[in-house]
């Protein structure tokens, strides 16, 4: 007898770690909250039946059933093993990802002077000069005066104040840093080697919290480059979760719009909005089509590339056969580095590197920057397509790791699992359609300076349809 009751104890060893395992399983698989409650709780009491049978042959006296029962048990401890690995690293990247809803946005000012001045960060005092519609150029001016004994003088151009820093008028200027990039780019006469940067001033702005989770909504999703200053891509992404609706909204970088927040209503295109903070965008997008944007995606296009590689790549179709006028190279506009990229008409496999470049193209079409706001939709579309695939289960941890540094959101993770869940209730089926906004090209002022560049002037007959499609999707 006692022999027997050693016996069973040894088995029941087994039965001890199956229910452990079955316990983590449950925990996290409710925890993570991406299915419905009526199919949550097939899942539990289905395996919970096949634990207990597992234990109940264990412990019978034929050899046959105890086999089979050790069997069932071993078995059950190994799926509920791997699928509690995936869903900690489901809920782990949940978590990060869609924990925060109040995100900073960073803006960079330098002080500058002359090349030829001598000056050093110490020598910093007395006027210093100030462009008046830099964004949140009082903050920087506030702290700049909390280190230093200065005071201010505002310009209402920039190339005037360039100048007079060149010509030794003015000793310091402080500028922000996009718009001390974009002088040299647009002002031939100005050469970034006339003049040096003595000191660097960060200021961090709050972007509003999300709102709550909602069943229909919309969602700015804004990719920028590699130096953070452009804003390349652009879309409104509205989703009904009852309907299982997407409708994709393409907006030209280069659309012309008032910038929210900025005295005199002044304009900017959505690209140059970027280094004024994603909420500005929001914002400055919400008064053009007269809706609202719940949530936001700010995409970072050169993690682009990690996230494509660790799939295994895509399957991108086009529509014409071109050269791309960009290399194939990663944080940096130098295309004397590398090699363009022939893309064939049709269907072809491309790698990370090879997507980013397409995304990034526009000068090799017509259509221009419509066509690769068109490319950067199928890029997404093909993603999600490859996710679904089963085989990208082999690579799950390296995928999810790799989306970590691809964006910023303030989505709230409440918002993914009715995402989920009406996926899963309609089996997967999304009813996908896309448009997309137009306008007349042109020069205007850009980045709240007094220089010109490229400009998309809207056509607002589109936008007001785009407008009336959008609500019709929530509605």
């Amino acid at each position: 007898m006692v022999f027997k009751k050693k016996v069973l104890r040894k088995r029941n060893i087994l039965s001890v770690i199956d229910v452990i395992m079955l316990t983590l399983f449950t925990v996290l698989f409710l925890k993570l909250d991406l299915v419905t409650l009526k199919l949550s709780a097939i899942i539990i009491l289905s395996l919970l039946f096949i634990n207990v049978l597992g234990i109940i042959l264990l412990n019978l006296r034929k050899k046959v059933l105890i086999g089979l029962g050790s069997f069932i048990l071993v078995l059950s401890i190994i799926i509920n093993g791997i699928l509690s690995y995936y869903l900690y690293n489901t809920n782990s990247f949940l978590n990060k990802s869609f924990g925060s809803s109040n995100l900073t946005t960073t803006n960079t000012y330098y002080v500058v002077t002359s090349q030829s001045s001598n000056l050093s960060k110490n020598d910093i005092s007395g006027e210093v000069a100030y462009y008046k519609d830099n964004v949140n150029i009082d903050k920087a001016i506030s702290k700049l005066k909390d280190k230093y004994s200065v005071i201010t003088k505002s310009y209402d151009d920039v190339a005037t104040m360039f100048n007079d820093v060149l010509n030794g008028t003015m000793k310091f200027m402080i500028v922000e840093k996009s718009s001390y990039d974009l002088v040299f780019k647009l002002d031939d006469s100005m050469d970034a080697k006339d003049f040096k940067i003595l000191y660097k001033i960060s200021i961090k702005v709050n972007s509003d919290e999300a709102a709550d989770a909602k069943n229909s909504f919309n969602v700015y999703i804004g990719g920028t480059d590699f130096t953070n200053n452009c804003m390349d891509f652009n879309m409104i992404v509205s989703i009904n979760t009852k309907t299982n609706e997407v409708l994709m909204t393409s907006i030209p970088r280069d659309y012309y719009m008032t910038v929210v927040g900025v005295s005199d209503n002044k304009k900017d295109t959505l690209s140059y909005m970027a280094p004024y903070g994603i909420t500005t965008s929001v914002k400055s997008l919400e008064k053009l089509f007269g809706i609202k944007i719940d949530y936001y995606i700010k995409v970072n296009t050169t993690s682009l590339v990690n996230v494509v590689d660790n799939i295994g790549g895509i399957t991108y179709c086009s529509n014409q056969a071109y050269t791309t006028t960009h290399a194939l190279v990663l944080d940096s506009y130098d295309d004397t580095k590398g090699k363009k990229l022939y893309v064939k008409k049709g269907c072809q496999e491309i790698n990370g590197i090879e997507a980013l470049t397409i995304a990034r193209e526009r000068n090799a079409f017509e259509g221009r920057d419509r066509v690769r706001q068109e490319n950067c939709r199928k890029i997404i579309i093909a993603i999600f397509n490859k996710l679904n695939n089963v085989n990208t289960i082999k690579n799950y941890a390296s995928i999810l790791e790799s989306f970590e540094g691809l964006y910023e959101t303030n989505i709230p993770k409440k918002v993914i699992s009715n995402v989920a869940k009406a996926t899963l209730d309609n089996n997967g089926n999304w009813k996908i359609t896309e448009q997309e906004v137009n306008g007349s090209d042109g020069k205007d002022y850009v980045h709240l300076t007094n220089y010109k560049d490229w400009v998309m002037y809207p056509d607002m007959n589109t936008v007001n349809s785009a407008t009336n499609k959008i609500n019709e999707i929530l509605n």
